[in-house]
């Protein structure tokens, strides 16, 4: 049926004149419901953007610091490609770089003094960021390629051209040795249970005794 059609809400005509309880005033309701949920999943699809692309601004505008942080390296000596240690490293500059904000809300918080709803929330982000990046990692440039570098440090923050920076899961270089001595940890049980002798039957004993076999 034509009316039944899915329009968009303005190209439905005489809408204001529709009866609350009529077939058109049906059909401007579900075209308000999808206009809704179409704009809800674009401003999501720009938030993520968004948040991707300030996460990768970070790392073009990072990759290149000293150790002090006070001046940029010489062109010259950029680095063309990052070992995945040293990733794993610049990974866990980039979760400490609201270390400073986040001392001086809890010194605030400690003081007894109550924190605004947006700095609340700002702590349980960086916790819940650190904590996924702990567990699973966080998506960053992949600096270990040669080509992605190299187009990092061309990309003007252009968030339509972001497709063209390869992500990586990578977890940082801190929490590595962790998860080995965990590794070794249940190596060293696996090789101790190994070790533990198994008692023998009755049966068993008496034919390594004997040499005979006992029916």
């Amino acid at each position: 049926m034509p009316n039944n059609k899915r329009k968009r809400v303005s190209k439905i005509k005489d809408k204001e004149k529709a009866h609350p309880y009529s077939r058109k005033a049906r059909q401007i309701n579900r075209a308000m419901h999808k206009e809704t949920n179409i704009a809800k999943a674009k401003s999501e699809r720009i938030n993520a953007a968004m948040g991707r692309g300030q996460k990768i601004i970070w790392f073009r505008d990072n990759m290149d610091q000293t150790e002090d942080d006070e001046e940029e390296v010489d062109a010259k000596l950029k680095k063309k490609v990052w070992t995945m240690v040293e990733l794993r490293q610049l990974v866990d500059v980039y979760l400490a770089r609201n270390d400073e904000d986040v001392e001086t809300l809890l010194a605030k918080k400690e003081e007894g003094k109550n924190l605004l709803q947006k700095e609340s929330l700002f702590l349980q982000l960086v916790d819940l960021e650190v904590k996924e990046a702990k567990l699973a990692g966080v998506e960053v440039p992949d600096l270990t390629n040669g080509a992605v570098v190299k187009a990092l440090r061309a990309w003007d923050g252009d968030l339509n051209s972001i497709t063209t920076i390869k992500l990586i899961t990578c977890k940082p270089a801190s929490i590595i040795p962790i998860e080995e001595e965990a590794k070794n940890s249940r190596r060293g049980d696996g090789a101790k249970a190994d070790k533990v002798p198994q008692l023998l039957t009755e049966q068993q004993a008496i034919e390594m005794a004997t040499g005979m076999a006992v029916n």
